[in-house]
């Protein structure tokens, strides 16, 4: 069952790469701060950090957009889950019809 889920989901990333160039962009800077913030990525891994962390303003300010960039990230999949399930639903409606 993995299996089809992730086909399902990199079916819809590569949909989304195609057709929205916002898309494009929220994954582009998303990858620039992970880059240039390495402690994101512990954290959207949802990891704990060995210690405390004291975070600098522009540190705080790149995990703010990191996280505003992940929702809207995550919206823009939801709802590409959705319309990929009715257009399936539709292509099982149409072979329903022609048989």
């Amino acid at each position: 069952m993995n299996a089809v889920f992730e086909h399902v989901e990199h079916q819809c990333e590569g949909e989304l790469m195609h057709e929205s160039e916002i898309y494009r962009r929220i994954i582009e800077e998303e990858k620039n701060l992970l880059e240039r913030y390495p402690l994101l990525s512990v954290l959207s891994a949802g990891d704990e950090t060995p210690h405390s962390v004291e975070l600098t303003a522009e540190e705080l300010k790149a995990i703010s957009r990191f996280m505003a960039l992940e929702d809207d990230r995550r919206e823009m999949e939801s709802l590409k889950y959705y319309l990929m399930g009715a257009r399936g639903l539709m292509e099982i409606l149409e072979l329903i019809r022609s048989t």
